[in-house]
This record gives structure tokens, sequence and C-alpha cells, in this order.
């Protein structure tokens, strides 16, 4: 619970600087490859994390089922309920009032 509290906590604070410190007239580019560049270095070091532990290493193929099947439900679930609450709204396809 703490480490969530404290992911929490740094994203909303990152939010902050973003919002308040950081000119809006500035051209911050550079910022674009900082964050790939990070976001890279993190995915390398939890593929290293997961890599390095046997017990996921050995449930490797369960865990990607169960992965797979959460991601098949998530996407259906969200159809449809897009298609409930555009039906409920009275939107058509294109995003349009259908009444």
């Amino acid at each position: 619970m703490n480490m969530v509290f404290l992911c929490f906590t740094i994203g909303i604070l990152g939010f902050i600087v973003g919002r308040k410190a950081i000119p809006k007239d500035k051209d911050l580019k550079w910022i674009d490859k900082l964050l790939m560049v990070l976001v890279v270095a993190l995915l390398f070091i939890l593929g290293a994390e997961i890599g390095s532990d046997e017990n996921i290493v050995s449930s490797i193929g369960s865990i990607g089922l169960v992965s797979l099947t959460l991601a098949v439900f998530a996407l259906a679930g969200s159809a449809a309920m897009v298609t409930v609450a555009r039906k409920a709204l009275g939107i058509d396809k294109r995003g349009k009032k259908s009444r």
C-alpha cells in the first residue's frame, strides 16, 4: 500500500511541476527523447527483474494465458459498454445524435 501511495504522490508532484514550473512558451522537444530513454530503461530493468525470478519464469505459460483472458474480456466489456452507452444517449456510430 505504501508503494502505491508513493507512486501516486510522485505522479501528482510531477504533474504539478509540469503544470506550474515549466513555461508554456518554451520549446522542450528534448523532453520527448528523455522520456523515451527513461521508459526503455524502465522496461529493460523490469524485464531483467522478471527474468531473474525463477517462480515467474517457471509459470510464464499460465501467466500468459491469464493475461490473454483478461485482455480479451476487458476489450469485450469495453465494447459492450460503449454500445450500451451510445444507445442510451442516442448517438450513432459516427458520434451524431440519432434522434
